[in-house]
């Protein structure tokens, strides 16, 4: 087994002790409670990134611009992208040393570090433009779905990988 997190295991198992994480973990309705609050989120998440970037490369939604689509959806992705945070944190503190045995969980948290960072600061940038140059637009585009799709596909793969 590859050890992503050297010398961190005394620091899962203490998550595994502390309250929040024996709470969720031993409450039978918690977790699936918390896990249905972090799939809603998710799909608000992905479903409003997946239309403004369709809307880049000109598929639906043709009665907004990019910056007009990507104003009104805002919303959803700042309530998500919290949501997912906090219902994560909990869902990885009542099962951390499955994430910590996980190959899928370091490359979950490294994506979600890299898609969080780059939704914020380029492809922001590029939504806003009115101007962007349509390939940058469209490369923009396919990077943010591309992240997003392996923090999706990684979280799926924690149980299993």
């Amino acid at each position: 087994m590859i050890n992503f997190w050297p010398g961190s295991r005394p620091f899962f198992e203490w998550c595994e002790r502390t309250a929040i994480g024996m709470a969720v973990r031993d409450t039978i309705w918690a977790f699936p409670f918390i896990e249905t609050f972090h799939l809603l989120a998710l799909a608000a998440l992905l479903g409003s990134i997946l239309l403004i970037n369709l809307r880049v490369f000109g598929i639906g939604m043709r009665q907004f611009s990019v910056p007009q689509l990507a104003r009104m959806l805002e919303p959803w992705i700042l309530v998500s992208i919290p949501v997912l945070l906090v219902s994560g944190i909990l869902m990885a503190l009542s099962e951390p040393i499955k994430c910590f045995e996980s190959y899928s969980f370091p490359i979950k948290m490294l994506f979600l570090g890299i898609a969080i960072v780059y939704h914020f600061t380029v492809q922001r940038k590029l939504r806003i433009s009115e101007d962007a140059p349509p390939i940058r637009g469209k490369l923009g585009a396919t990077l943010g779905i591309s992240l997003w799709a392996i923090v999706s596909v990684a979280g799926r793969g924690i149980p299993y990988i």
